[in-house]
């Protein structure tokens, strides 16, 4: 075998970094390392091979799997996978371009200000390109994206896309800079991991409102798009400017994916104050969701509801089936004694001298169970006869013919209690149209 002694003959598959610590090693001029070596392997095929044994044996990171993904799939047969090579090769072109982003994106294992996954992830949700799933696309996600979604020349279509969405993003970094100096260099609103996906989000989100109004459309050029949207990013960094110490650092030292969700919102809100029109879909979910009376309301729904499951399910179990109702529920018993066990140990391990019975640690779904498997058993309440099925069936308007049909509240009701009772960690609530089903089942339950 001859192997030519030209710049680039051959790619490492695997093994980078034990070749480079190699080359500089006292073993380089006399010791040979074994290899093996594959001739005429398409591109395609030598990152698959290389993404196979990086995470088979030790994981690739992430940011380097999205960097990755250009490669992968730019020609890739599915829609859905041609627009990850999309987003992936966009983030490349602001870090590598020379626009104000230059070299400040870590693109693989090159480290940078900023991680190449907030761009990314800003970019599958803005509103900036579609969605897909397999070779279709989403419904209303295509409409004010800057992808023509007409075309049938995936190639050219996506590096216009990618054109456009760099000369816009880059625009706005770009005025920040040159106008709000010290926001940008000093502040972290804007440059920063949660800077980035909120400003990205609201970026598109912008974009999405001021098509909708007719005021761009996908051809207009990238300085009359940035013309419209010019006006709300003063509005925003003038709102940013002057918040409030204490409200800046609350923003600051928020942890977990939610803190992304409420820079996204603030900025959201910055514009919404001042113009009351754009008012997203979103944003009015979001605020419902923080609306603490409606969050009240909401508890009181849930606990009065979860008291009448608990006082009637068990009470109609005794009148079916006398003192033997608890064999009638014995599994459901048996995992509810452990629990009871387990929380009275640790409440004497504290000192508490109450103790749990076993029935309070039925959950709803518990109760869901025992309803379902007795949907058909009759008791006699006020000279009639009353099934399960009569007094918990519910129809909450998504059909009602089948016993999954009458009972799916319950399901609602679980998840409803179990966001009411994180509220306060996760900082988001019901909104209102969860809290009207919660209405609707309250005055059914106490007709």
């Amino acid at each position: 075998m001859k192997i030519p002694n030209e710049y680039a003959i051959a790619y490492i598959i695997d093994g980078q970094h034990r070749l480079y610590g190699y080359a500089n090693s006292k073993f380089l001029s006399t010791n040979t390392v074994p290899v093996v070596a594959m001739n005429g392997l398409e591109a395609m095929e030598q990152l698959e091979i290389f993404m196979d044994i990086n995470q088979n044996q030790k994981a690739v990171s992430p940011s380097l799997r999205l960097v990755l993904e250009e490669d992968l799939f730019w020609n890739a047969p599915r829609l859905d996978s041609r627009l990850k090579a999309l987003r992936s090769s966009i983030v490349k072109e602001l870090s590598v371009g020379s626009g104000p982003l230059q070299n400040k994106i870590s693109v693989g294992e090159d480290k940078a200000e900023l991680t190449f996954k907030p761009f990314y992830t800003a970019l599958s949700n803005c509103g900036l390109l579609p969605k897909a799933k397999g070779n279709e696309y989403i419904l209303d996600t295509q409409d004010a994206s800057l992808y023509d979604t007409n075309s049938h020349d995936n190639d050219k279509t996506m590096r216009i896309c990618k054109k456009d969405i760099v000369r816009f993003v880059n625009t706005a970094y770009e005025y920040i800079e040159d106008n709000y100096p010290s926001m940008y260099n000093n502040e972290k609103f804007i440059i920063s991991n949660r800077g980035t996906y909120a400003f990205i989000m609201w970026l598109g989100s912008l974009h999405t409102f001021i098509y909708k109004k007719g005021l761009i459309t996908k051809k207009i050029s990238t300085k009359a798009r940035f013309e419209e949207i010019k006006k709300y990013i003063v509005v925003l960094m003038d709102g940013l400017q002057v918040m409030k110490s204490e409200d800046k650092e609350h923003y600051l030292i928020m942890k977990g994916a939610g803190g992304d969700t409420a820079w996204f919102r603030l900025y959201q809100s910055i514009i919404n104050d001042k113009f009351g029109e754009y008012n997203p879909d979103d944003l009015i979910d979001w605020k419902e969701r923080q609306d603490k009376k409606l969050q009240t309301k909401a508890k009181e729904y849930v606990d009065s509801i979860e008291k009448t499951i608990k006082q009637t399910v068990v009470a109609q179990l005794e009148e079916l089936y006398a003192d033997d109702w608890e064999l009638e529920i014995v599994n459901i018993q048996t995992k509810c004694q452990k629990l009871a066990a387990e929380e009275n140990a640790e409440r004497r391990k504290n000192g508490i001298s109450k103790r749990a019975n076993w029935t309070e640690m039925l959950t709803i779904m518990d109760y869901k169970n025992i309803i379902e498997n007795h949907w058909t058993n009759k008791v006699s309440v006020d000279t009639a006869f009353v099934t399960f099925e009569k007094r918990f069936g519910i129809d909450i308007g998504e059909g009602f013919n089948s016993k999954k049909d009458k009972t799916k509240w319950l399901t609602y009701l679980n998840d409803y209690r179990k966001t009411i009772a994180h509220s306060g960690t996760k900082d988001e609530g019901l909104n209102e149209k969860e809290v009207s089903l919660l209405e609707r089942i309250y005055k059914v339950l106490y007709k």
